[in-house]
């Protein structure tokens, strides 16, 4: 966990697309999908233009809406939201150059790719059903869904050959550890744990007291492998802090007798866990030789950031941006107070 928040956090240096990478794909979709030429009923017009192609009002609101509520972010300044319309607008040009720069390298994503990408957006609802019904109030066609996604792979794997090779020397990597390990490769006390996340209340309980009679575990976790949403097998044990048993969502199993098995805890209806703590484990300064690895990829990802940065300041410097409502991209000289509700008024 520790090792895939920071990854997560190092990939955060490409200020320039963040946004175009956290807008939902749906926005993206629905902004792309309504581009009026001219002045419509509704209001909108253009107020700026990428290579040519006229960038409304309505896609940068779009977008500053997206991004501000999955950011948790309801009360914005005037101020606030100017900067983040200029931050949609250099988006969509980096979006617009990158995807020039797939078309011109003759990128094809897989349609496996693409059915992965379809997959992690229908497992954000709680059913297929709710995916479903979402696609078809939104009037978004799965051809069209696909389409985007397609080019959103297309234009990471742009970036991802924008960096080429990288080396990291084994004295990068122990200098490096030797800077961080406090900071990075502090392992809290915690416990080794198997565990089976069900899908439903009457898979976990079967589990359980198959479990319960004796039956090894990986062959149970075989019989009800489709009626899970993840799970460990024995010899593979994950690793869960104390905090989490005595604060957080698995404190109800906290007084579970090591090495035997736990009740059932429903975390929803559709999620319901079953564990087994294996191990305590007090804390401690993880090895280099235990985290070598990680050391290693993180040094790697930062390198391949720099030159994937340098890469895209080249190719915003190549984007023919031009703004053609100068007003909406300014602070009023009289503002109407800070905005505040769920969706941002733009």
């Amino acid at each position: 966990m520790i090792m895939q928040t920071l990854r997560t956090k190092t990939r955060a240096i490409m200020i320039v697309v963040v946004i175009v990478f956290v807008v939902s794909i749906f926005g993206m979709y629905l902004s792309r999908g309504s581009r009026p030429s001219s002045q419509d009923s509704d209001g909108d017009f253009p107020v700026a233009s990428v290579g040519g192609e006229k960038i409304m009002a309505s896609q940068i609101v779009t977008g500053v809406r997206n991004y501000a509520e999955q950011a948790g972010q309801s009360d914005l300044s005037p101020e606030s939201i100017v900067e983040m319309r200029k931050n949609v607008l250099n988006s969509i040009a980096m979006q617009y150059m990158l995807q020039k720069e797939a078309t011109k390298q003759k990128i094809k994503v897989p349609e496996t790719e693409i059915d992965m990408g379809v997959k992690r957006i229908e497992n954000q609802f709680p059913t297929k059903e709710a995916f479903q019904q979402y696609m078809e109030n939104s009037e978004i066609r799965m051809k069209d869904l696909r389409e985007q996604i397609g080019m959103q792979l297309a234009q990471r794997m742009v970036l991802d050959a924008s960096a080429g090779e990288v080396e990291v020397t084994g004295e990068e990597a122990k200098d490096f550890y030797g800077q961080t390990k406090d900071l990075f490769f502090r392992q809290p006390a915690g416990f080794n744990v198997m565990f089976a996340r069900f899908t439903s209340q009457e898979a976990a309980d079967e589990a359980r007291k198959a479990l319960l009679a004796g039956t090894p575990w990986d062959e149970v976790l075989k019989k009800y492998e489709d009626k899970t949403i993840d799970f460990t097998l024995s010899g593979e044990p994950a690793f869960v802090t104390a905090r989490e048993f005595t604060e957080g969502s698995l404190k109800p199993l906290n007084d579970t007798p090591m090495g035997q098995v736990s009740n059932v805890l429903a975390l929803s209806d559709t999620d319901v866990v079953v564990l087994i703590k294996q191990k305590k484990l007090n804390e401690r300064v993880m090895s280099f030789e235990e985290v070598s690895a990680d050391v290693n990829t993180m040094i790697s990802d930062q390198k391949k950031q720099v030159k994937q940065n340098e890469y895209l300041k080249v190719l915003m410097g190549q984007a023919d941006i031009q703004i053609l409502d100068q007003a909406f991209f300014e602070v009023p000289a009289e503002t109407q107070g800070v905005v505040s509700g769920d969706k941002p008024i733009e």
